[in-house]
Formats: structure tokens, sequence, C-alpha cells
């Protein structure tokens, strides 16, 4: 599969043609003594997620001659901001990855400046703290947009369920921008696609299975047969409520529409008992910011828009789960080619082997539901670049550039054979989408997606 070209054939009439522009960086790979140490920063080896992360970060490090180091924190900022530091002192120069915590996003980008060590991270973002305001070492931020997440969630269950039904909604913890931002996203969806589904409860279940089965039951107790679906904000909760429907003996199926698709879930979905998972491709990130960081560090500089981008998901159901599990799943290396993103190494044919967007500051989901700190300004750099044209162009490039078709769910999959991700850049928030069609032809698409400033997460509305 690795290699496969595909043809990619832009439906949307608000698609902006642009020119590629010029990125500043070296042509050639920088000769090295020997191989460089490459360190990945996560939380643990404990479950699926952080496995599959480390799986591709330690791929691609070694497809790139260089030696994986593998830095866990246990979720303890104290620890990462230590580990970080001592690597730094001891020479290190590549760091990537998860950071435990938002805030230690802050202290993590001043010390890479501080240390000129070349940083690019994943998932976690400090609020009103971008790339630019740190200085030029963190190069660059990626992660799946939350909210859009729930809203295409929002809109698979509306069709599971033909437009009419209760549901209840499983929250993570309060404070998860994840969380909270993917239930703003469910709610707008069905306020705006499907006026016949109802919110009923919703409860925070903490990310854990044990309290997504505690809850549901309580649920069941009080609604029975009146649930006929339950979103979740994260997959171990939705097992719990799958597993505590089932034993319940409910007399109809209740629809289970979750997130972040991991190895153990697959049965789930085989057997029917989760209905919609999407994958954020974790593994992928992880690679592709080992390459990104190598490019750092050997001569690449990225754009203004390249230093936030939002990344691809993809629905895995009952229909593609058998695709998912041969290609993401096995035992053997995972199908990327990951050299081949690499700017430095592949200037003109590179591939992300993925959907990534240019993501703008002002319009980010993770933050728009945040006040500005007080005399906080986004650097004008970002609106610069927006007015100029410039996050057009570098939106066009890496949708020209994605060719790598067998990433997409397969096109006997319908309507399941799309990935997508969020388009901030205009008015309006955008997803784009990218479906995989016979012949491995990419079809590019977006879809509205109102923002809904009064949808709160939990309980009320916002006032």
């Amino acid at each position: 599969m690795k290699g496969r070209k595909a043809v990619v054939v832009t439906l949307s009439a608000l698609l902006i043609v642009g020119g590629i522009a010029g990125f500043g960086f070296a042509e050639t790979e920088k000769k090295q003594a020997g191989p460089e140490k490459m360190v990945c920063t996560y939380a643990q080896m404990a479950n699926d997620f952080f496995l599959t992360f480390d799986k591709g970060a330690r791929e691609a490090v070694e497809s790139l001659g260089n030696t994986y180091v593998a830095a866990t924190d246990e979720r303890r900022p104290e620890k990462f901001l230590s580990q970080m530091t001592s690597f730094s002192a001891a020479g290190v120069r590549m760091i990537f990855g998860y950071s435990p915590t938002i805030g230690s996003v802050i202290e993590a980008s001043k010390l890479v400046n501080r240390e000129k060590v070349y940083y690019a991270n994943i998932l976690e973002i400090a609020d009103w703290w971008t790339p630019l305001d740190a200085g030029p070492y963190w190069g660059q931020f990626i992660g799946p947009d939350a909210y859009v997440d729930g809203y295409l969630g929002g809109i698979e269950m509306g069709k599971l369920l033909n437009g009419k039904g209760n549901t209840c909604v499983l929250l993570g913890f309060p404070g998860s921008k994840a969380g909270n931002d993917r239930a703003r996203g469910y709610k707008a969806a069905i306020k705006d696609h499907y006026p016949g589904i109802k919110v009923i409860a919703e409860e925070y279940g903490d990310f854990i299975r044990d309290k997504g089965y505690s809850i549901t039951q309580d649920w069941v107790t009080k609604f029975g047969d009146k649930i006929d679906g339950i979103y979740g904000t994260n997959t171990s909760m939705s097992v719990g409520a799958a597993v505590a429907c089932e034993e319940a003996g409910l007399s109809h199926h209740v629809v289970q529409v979750t997130t972040d698709a991991n190895k153990s879930n697959m049965p789930d979905l085989q057997d029917g008992s989760l209905d919609v998972v999407f994958t954020i491709y974790g593994w992928w990130m992880s690679g592709r910011q080992a390459v990104t960081v190598y490019d750092l560090a050997h001569g690449w500089k990225p754009t203004v828009p390249e230093t936030m981008m939002s990344t691809m998901q993809a629905p895995i159901t009952p229909d593609n789960v058998d695709w998912f599990i041969e290609t993401f799943c096995g035992d053997g290396p995972y199908p990327f080619d990951w050299p081949k993103m690499s700017r430095v190494l592949h200037p003109n044919d590179w591939d992300p082997q993925g959907l990534l967007v240019p993501i703008y500051p002002d319009n980010f989901t993770n933050w728009r539901y945040l006040d500005k700190p007080k005399g906080y300004k986004v650097p004008k750099e970002y609106k610069e670049a927006l007015d100029s044209g410039e996050y057009q162009r570098v939106y066009q490039m890496y949708i020209d550039h994605f060719k790598a078709a067998w990433v997409v769910p397969p096109p006997e999959s319908a309507p399941y054979n799309y990935v997508f991700t969020a388009n901030d850049l205009g008015d309006t928030l955008k997803a784009d989408i990218i479906r995989r069609t016979k012949g491995d032809v990419l079809v590019h698409e977006t879809m509205d997606i109102p923002y809904h400033e009064e949808i709160g997460a939990s309980g009320e509305e916002k006032k």
C-alpha cells in the first residue's frame, strides 16, 4: 500500500487554488556524524493509545536513521519538565510528543527556546499561547478538533436514529477541552440537523470505563427503554455504557457513538456493541511530529500558518472495522513512508500521508469559548498571513500533497469512506472532508459547521 498514488478532485467552490509558498528549507539533508537522539514525551504505556503512539514515533525516528528515546511522565508536569531539562542539558536537540497538562506546554516552550532545542507537540496546547508567542524553537502544534469531532458524531447519531429519539451524553472530566468541546459539537449537530433528537441526561465519567458503566446503570434505572442512544466523549466510557445496556436487557439496541478508536475497541465494533468510533490517528500524529522536529533541526522553517495545524479523524464502524484492523492494528510496522513526510528529504514530492489544515488562532475552537488573558493579543503575524492569502496557499498545498489514499477508509465502506478535519480560515467553521472512491481517487468536500456560542459543555446552556 505504501506509495500508492491518488488524484485529488476538488468539489467545493469555496476552495481557493493557490501556489505553493516558498518555505526556506534546506534542499538537501545535513550530513551527520552519526545517529542523533530524538526524544518522544507522553503519559504512559498502560493503554492502547500510548502504545500505538509510541510505536509510530519509534518507527519514524528509526526510519530517519536516528536513536529513539521514550520519556514517559505518568501525567506529572514536574517529571515531564525535569526530563526535558535533563535531555536538553545532555545535548539532545529534538524533542516531540504529548505534554501532561496545558500549563506544562508554556513551560516546555520557554525551556526549548532557552536551550535552543527543537520542539513539536501534539494534542495539548495552553490557552491563548501560540508557537509565535514562545519563540522559533517551538516549531509546530498539531491536534484534532474536538468540536468538529463531536459535530460529526452528532450527525452519525442522527442518521442511526433516523432523526428522532432520546440520547444521553457521557462527558469526560470537568475542564477537559477535548471532552467538553466534543459534547458542544454533538449538541450543536443535533440542534442544527435533528431537532427530533433530545439530550435527556449528561454526566462526567472521567474518561473511565467503570464510570461509564455505573452512570449508564443509573440512567437505565431512571429512563429504561426511553434511552435510544448514548454519545461518549471517549471510547473507554462508551464500552462501559454498552455493557451496562446489554446487561439491562433493554428491548432495543442503544446506539453508541464515541471517539478514540484503539485496538482493544475493535471487537466491540465487530460485534455491534459500538456503532461509530472516531479515530484520531494517534500513531500517525506522533510519527509525523518526529519528522517535523527532524526537519526543524535540519533547516526547514515553517510558515506562520504551519505553526498550528488541525489533523485528520475518521469514523470507524462495522462497515470498515476489518480494514482498520488490517491496516493499523497488526504486529508489523505501519505502512507509512515516514521519510517521505519530510520537507528536507523530499522537498518537492513530500506527502503528509494524512489530512492537515492550518489553524487560525482567533477562530480556534479550543479557545473560542475562553476569554483572552487581560492585555493579551495574538501575534500580528497570524492576521497578516490570513490577509495576505498565505493561509489559503498553505491550506491548498497540504490538500494537494496528500496522496496516500490508503489511510482513508475504503470506498466499500461508504458512507464511512472519509477522513475529516476542521477549517477555521473563513467567517464560518467548516469540516474539510476527503473521501476515498474507486480507483483510490481522493475527493474533497466541505461542510459548514456553525459555532453555536450559546451551547455549553454541560448543564444549562451558556448565558
